[in-house]
């Protein structure tokens, strides 16, 4: 069966995130990674010449940027369409999933009159995050022996994003990394149909308030 040969290098340079970067960002000598792919391709036993995957990189490039192009115009129309809001003065409590489960029936009477309730199952254990002054019912109806830790001075910065977050990629990536480059650690990042929750410290929470409320901003005057 005859190989093409750009489909194979195309499918080198996409499982290789770093050269495909690399390529976006035209920092890329084409025959320097022209002659490396001609490694790999022997490797698997496909004769091509450099000129050939030459070629084929430059028409990988151009797919690249044009995927590019779309991506970033449906990533920035969903941040500049995302509104924020925050909630103050919350608790993080953790417990083993079993002793959640048997309590869910009280747990469920707390979420109807607590200020704020998110409740999250991992393989062995349950995250909550809750309202400061409704951790302590929280905590009584677990059993207090039971709870596995209690983060306290958590602030929820929720960001309310139109329904095409969820077929749009990167947003999470955007918006985390742009709290990572301002220093600031996320404590949990919750995902909700169209509500991305995200947790920091006290501390922190008017600086990544700020700084998320800026990168809205700025894409909202720039693009929409």
């Amino acid at each position: 069966m005859k190989v093409r040969i750009s489909s194979v290098v195309r499918s080198l340079v996409l499982s290789r995130p770093f050269v495909r970067s690399c390529l976006a960002e035209g920092i890329v000598n084409y025959s320097a990674l022209a002659r490396t792919l001609s490694e790999e391709l022997e490797k698997r036993g496909i004769s091509a010449s450099q000129a050939a995957i030459k070629m084929a990189l430059i028409r990988v490039r151009e797919d690249i940027l044009e995927d590019e192009n779309r991506l970033k115009k449906m990533l920035k129309r969903v941040i500049g369409s995302t509104v924020i809001q925050l909630q103050s003065d919350l608790a993080v409590v953790t417990a083993p999933k079993q002793k959640v489960l048997e309590k869910l029936a009280d747990i469920t009477q707390i979420m109807k009159s607590a200020r704020f309730l998110q409740l999250l199952q991992g393989v062995n254990s349950f995250t909550i995050i809750i309202s400061s002054e409704d951790k302590e019912r929280l905590i009584e109806s677990i059993g207090r022996d039971d709870v596995l830790e209690v983060l306290e001075d958590q602030v929820a910065i929720i960001l309310i994003s139109p329904k095409e977050i969820v077929e749009t990629p990167g947003v999470i990536a955007l918006i985390s990394s742009t709290l990572y480059e301002n220093d600031i650690s996320i404590s949990q990042i919750v995902s909700c149909y169209n509500d991305t929750i995200i947790l920091v410290s006290a501390s922190k929470a008017s600086e990544a308030y700020r700084v998320l409320e800026t990168l809205i901003k700025s894409i909202r005057s720039q693009y929409m």
